[in-house]
């Protein structure tokens, strides 16, 4: 398979480079334009000469095969460019499908910033809502797209960012209509400027020509919305930046028309950078209607590797800070190249390719490094720049950079989520750094969502098994959200996704890409098993002087994991165990200390090995069903002892691998609970159809229903914001009139549709679909979000077994 990143020009990092750096995310619900406003993107910036279209299928970051017969983005998709002739923007497009959110989680773990689009006529859809979660610690612009189409509300749409979203806006720029007097409608043709006082009209007959109007020079109408459009940017501004008061006070003497536009660019940016607002432009990328201004709000607001988030890490204490030569100064050491692996792909000219986050330092082709995550070390082969399916060969990959390891070496030695370390200057320098902190060095790797829905995968020969076992692997490798796993009763093998049109985009990728003679069974929902109490402590150990104490405990299925390890007072460090919200968690040891390690064997090699026993003993599964087991704490006491004169952890494997198993299998039958998906729904209908869609949700779909509203009423759920009245905020800000839903008021705008969330469980969802066309004859559609494991609930028990 063809990969999807980076081409870019050679340049050493310099200080004046990695301001001028860019590192930037598309994210948005499914359709809202993130692709054709990218194609725009490259078009404007001069790295294309001609716009492809999705209908069209010629799009330059949708290029694979499934991609262009369905016109969606099904992984995510990165390429390099340069705007303003000195500013480079790294920019990876993801999708908007819920099946595909993992692409969003790996692609956001090494961004900077984000543009957030939103369909103007549709608002904040709820895939929106999520990825805005997901990214919620990186600076963010909001582009509102689609403005010429019927029905769009930029006005309804920043209410409803501010409400859902739960944060404060600073308009930059604002819809311009054109009104013909002979249809009687409004069109859309330009945006009135904010920053820079103007009007800017794009010509119908020319996309490329941009007519720029004085602000203050046009019509009273739309003067008028300048004056007030501004005032309200600028007050924005001032309750974070007091610089712009003063020079608001003191030189422009009250006057918001007299505060220049450097001023306020420099000012947007702060409070961008800090994350307290966001700023909203629109247009109409399909129309090549308001790409331009949305570039220059990427560079000038959006942050660089060294105004960005410093990544978070497994040492506590470790010193990290900002340096202009080397990105993330780690432990003081200018030498030190830290990078991180967020994406395999397998080419079939180069092999595995992985794709990597430089962090720090300076990665170079040929040289030694180390993998962290693996505590091994290995040569690299060539470092590679992308475009597409364009190959640049590198020596060098500078700080804040993305790029890609190639060869042999890195195929059975990196993995998504791995961190990679080597000297900066020296081939092989790895001796000089430090082996307790710097070898030890792990940024923290991505979660990955539990899989939902699984599907048998069989030979369809004995002779087929080995290559049907390959096929596996490399998918898993490219994937980690596709989980292979097996039934133990059965003996199938088992392949899981976080939806069907994931495990279908898996089952095209088996047998037409990696030509795997395979027959794939009918798409199952994944269930799991959980224990209900805690074991008693057991000890094991061997004559060679090992000793281990451990126990199993649940995880709250009502507290999230981050909740449950922040109330944990005991000082013990939590390690995740794979997807399952299982975790190991260690005690501080007794005598052994970290900072004073005088063992052969590392301590992150006794860790290591505990979690792989922990992982496969969990996997064995429980008594209900014999399922894996979900929400399990792996308890390892502070009093463990290892031989002085240990050099490898082979022992200690199946040393704690049997203890766990034997203590899973003292607990009695009782103990354990079978575990069910449970989807957030969330299901947009008329206001008519409300009543049999209730009855069918709560009746034969056992769902719990959390709310109804309006549309464009529905609230956030953002809590940590929760003592700010954003519905208060929403209608104080200053919004323009919406032209375009006067032209709709007849129609399909003119009574609010309702919207119902609720709680169901993921096997009461099968074919809902035709059910909620039937229901709405055509007119409601629904949208699922994972929400967590649940019980089966004992009247559906049986007939869950029966399955």
């Amino acid at each position: 398979m063809l990969s999807k990143l980076f081409c870019s020009l050679r340049t050493y990092a310099t200080r004046a480079n990695l301001l001028k750096l860019r590192n930037i995310g598309i994210i948005a619900h499914i359709d809202a334009g993130k692709t054709t406003t990218t194609e725009r993107m490259l078009y404007y910036s001069g790295k294309i000469n001609r716009i492809g279209d999705v209908d069209q299928g010629d799009t330059i970051t949708d290029f694979l095969p499934q991609e262009r017969a369905r016109g969606i983005t099904i992984q995510s998709a990165a390429i390099s460019f340069n705007w303003q002739n000195d500013y480079k923007i790294n920019l990876i497009d993801t999708p908007g499908h819920a099946d595909f959110s993992f692409e969003v989680i790996r692609a956001v773990k090494v961004l900077d910033g984000c543009v957030t689009i939103l369909d103007a006529v549709a608002g904040v859809e709820a895939q929106t809502e999520k990825v805005w979660k997901q990214s919620k610690n990186i600076p963010k612009i909001c582009f509102i797209n689609k403005m010429d189409r019927e029905g769009a509300g930029y006005s309804r749409t920043v209410k409803e960012l501010i409400t859902k979203m739960r944060t404060r806006v600073a308009l930059v720029n604002m819809p311009l209509f054109k009104y013909d007097a002979k249809t009687q409608r409004n069109s859309f043709e330009g945006v009135i400027d904010l920053v820079n006082q103007k009007v800017l009209k794009w010509s119908s007959y020319n996309p490329d020509n941009i007519q720029v109007i004085d602000a203050i020079e046009t019509i009273p109408e739309i003067k008028e919305r300048f004056l007030r459009g501004r005032e309200s940017l600028v007050e924005a501004l001032g309750e974070f930046d007091e610089s712009l008061v003063e020079y608001f006070l003191d030189q422009a003497e009250g006057d918001y028309l007299a505060i220049p536009s450097n001023l306020l660019n420099q000012s947007i940016r702060r409070a961008t950078v800090k994350q307290h607002l966001t700023p909203v432009l629109c247009g109409a990328s399909f129309k090549n209607i308001g790409v331009q201004p949305l570039l220059d709000a990427v560079v000038n607001y959006l942050p660089s590797p060294l105004e960005a988030r410093i990544p978070e890490v497994n040492h506590d204490n470790l010193s990290m800070s900002y340096d202009p030569k080397v990105g993330i100064l780690i432990n003081g050491n200018k030498n030190l190249c830290v990078a991180f692996a967020f994406k395999v792909i397998t080419d079939p000219i180069r092999g595995t390719m992985i794709f990597i986050r430089v962090y720090s330092g300076i990665l170079n082709s040929n040289n030694t490094v180390y993998n962290c995550s693996r505590a091994s070390k290995f040569k690299l082969g060539k470092l590679v720049l992308l475009h597409a399916n364009v190959y640049e060969e590198t020596s060098q990959l500078y700080p804040g950079e993305i790029g890609v390891l190639t060869g042999a070496t890195v195929a059975n030695n990196v993995s998504t989520g791995d961190t990679i370390v080597s000297h900066s200057l020296k081939k092989d320098g790895l001796k000089s750094l430090d082996r307790n902190t710097e070898l030890t060095l792990r940024i923290n790797p991505i979660t990955v969502p539990p899989p939902v829905f699984v599907v048998s995968v069989e030979p369809r020969t004995l002779g087929n098994k080995k290559s049907m076992e390959e096929a596996l692997r490399v998918i898993v490798r490219e994937d980690p959200s596709l989980v292979v796993s097996k039934d133990e009763e059965t003996g199938q093998t088992l392949l899981g996704g976080m939806g069907e049109l994931h495990l279908e985009i898996a089952k095209d990728r088996l047998l037409n890409d990696l030509n795997a003679d395979v027959n794939i069974g009918k798409v199952m929902v994944s269930y799991k098993e959980a224990i209900d109490h805690s074991s008693q402590e057991f000890t094991a150990e061997n004559d060679n002087g090992c000793k281990f104490t451990l126990s199993v405990e649940p995880i709250s299925l009502d507290t999230s994991i981050e909740e449950t390890i922040a109330s944990d007072e005991s000082g013990s460090k939590w390690y995740p165990l794979g997807g399952d919200n299982n975790y190991l968690v260690v005690e501080p040891h007794d005598t052994y200390r970290l900072d004073n390690w005088n063992l052969l064997v590392p301590y992150h090699s006794i860790i290591n090995a505990i979690l792989s026993s922990s992982i496969a003993a969990l996997q064995k599964g429980g008594k209900v069903a014999n399922l894996s087991l979900h929400s399990c704490a792996v308890k390892l006491k502070g009093n463990w002892k290892i031989p002085l004169d240990m050099e490898n952890v082979s022992e200690i494997l199946p040393l704690t691998r049997n203890q766990i198993v034997g203590i899973l299998d003292s607990l009695p039958f009782d103990a354990y609970s079978l575990l069910e998906p449970v989807m957030l729904l969330e299901v947009n209908i008329p206001q008519k159809d409300v009543g049999p869609v209730m009855q069918d949700l709560t009746g034969a779909r056992k769902a719990n229903i959390l709310s109804i509203e309006d549309e464009y009423e529905v609230s956030g759920s953002n809590e940590d914001l929760s003592s700010i009245d954003f519905h208060r905020m929403a209608q104080q800000q200053y919004l323009p009139p919406d032209m375009t839903l006067k032209n709709a008021q007849l129609g399909d705008i003119g009574s609010s549709n309702k919207i119902i969330r609720a709680f169901v469980p993921l096997r009461e969802m099968v074919a809902y679909t035709n059910k909620i066309r039937s229901l709405t004859q055509g007119r409601g559609s629904f949208h699922m979000d994972y929400h967590g494991m649940h019980k089966v609930t004992h009247d559906r028990l049986g007939s869950v077994l029966n399955e």
